[in-house]
């Protein structure tokens, strides 16, 4: 499998494809009304309470639910390159550097213990899919968001997927880090209705540290993206030891509050959903001891944010 290149700009036909971790319908908490997400692969931030490790690989994985699994090994019999075998407590385990992700043994599982995180679809694949809830949109004011993973990590595909909706007259947004060369974070911007924008850690050399890239880019991308007319969503995840200080908060507000055509501010308290993700795909997690955000500590946080006049929401 050729590994997603990120910022490509080419645009040839085979932009005109990408690799799809995941198509979530109905969906309510991620822009205005009953939308349909597309998790789109591969992302440049390290994140380490990351929920969607499987879309944040830019490589298509099999995923292991142990729970479901019958034992009945046939996944180990039609694998091709032997990747798949069971230890001596009767545990499949994926031999990952061998397993090249075809989906065959996913496609034979009886049980659906295996799932394939990652699958090349073309732009009418996906509309296909999209489209199935076009009355519901209708309805509810909802739309498509497109999500990652990071979107501007597959550009190209990004602005093709847009495009297409934008010709069916769908609403769009997409959530993001920020994380892109502004012409192109520009150019999508002709083809969103919303926009959905992560801020994490406002201090330049912790998030470097943290998340692993420079966050003057995310904060120019976000002063020039609110020139554009576009309704923007701020979204911070609470997380502890890393964004939940009042500094923190403090800072984002001092940074946000002159920006315009900001709708709403979410803070998006920290939770352990994508643990189990993490085991389906042999990966660690090492934020198993973080606490959950206390709600009294939530609406201090909150409080911040309305001292600066900003209108604030606690969740999605």
């Amino acid at each position: 499998m050729t590994r997603p290149t990120g910022f490509n700009q080419q645009t040839k036909a085979p932009s005109a494809q990408g690799l799809v971790s995941e198509i979530q319908r109905y969906s309510i908490h991620d822009g205005p009304g009953i939308r349909t997400m597309i998790f789109l692969k591969g992302c440049s931030l390290t994140c380490p309470w990351c929920c969607n490790p499987e879309s944040k690989n830019p490589l298509p994985l099999v995923g292991y639910h142990a729970g479901k699994c019958i034992r009945c090994q046939v996944c180990a019999s039609v694998c091709p390159n032997s990747s798949i075998f069971f230890n001596s407590q009767g545990m499949m385990v994926i031999n990952r550097d061998k397993c090249d992700a075809c989906g065959i043994c996913v496609d034979a599982c009886p049980s659906g213990a295996l799932r394939l995180y990652g699958k090349i679809m073309t732009v009418d694949e996906v509309l296909q899919v999209v489209s199935r809830d076009s009355l519901f949109y209708k309805n509810s004011g909802g739309g498509v968001t497109i999500s990652g993973g990071e979107p501007f990590y597959q550009v190209d595909f990004l602005l093709e997927l847009l495009t297409a909706f934008k010709k069916e007259g769908l609403n769009t947004a997409i959530e993001t880090t920020g994380y892109a060369p502004w012409p192109l974070v520009n150019k999508a911007l002709g083809y969103l209705d919303y926009l959905l924008y992560d801020l994490k850690i406002f201090d330049r050399e912790k998030h470097l540290q943290v998340l692993g890239v420079d966050n003057e880019i995310i904060k120019q991308n976000l002063i020039r993206s609110s020139q554009k007319g576009i309704p923007i969503f701020i979204r911070i995840p609470i997380i502890p030891g890393y964004t939940d200080d009042q500094e923190n908060i403090d800072s984002i507000a001092r940074f946000i509050v002159g920006i315009d055509l900001i709708r709403s501010v979410h803070l998006l308290p920290y939770h352990r959903i994508g643990l189990s993700k993490y085991r389906q795909i042999s990966e660690s997690y090492f934020m198993q001891q973080t606490e959950i955000p206390k709600k009294e500590n939530l609406q201090q946080l909150a409080d911040i944010l309305r001292n600066y006049d900003l209108p604030v929401v606690i969740g999605g």
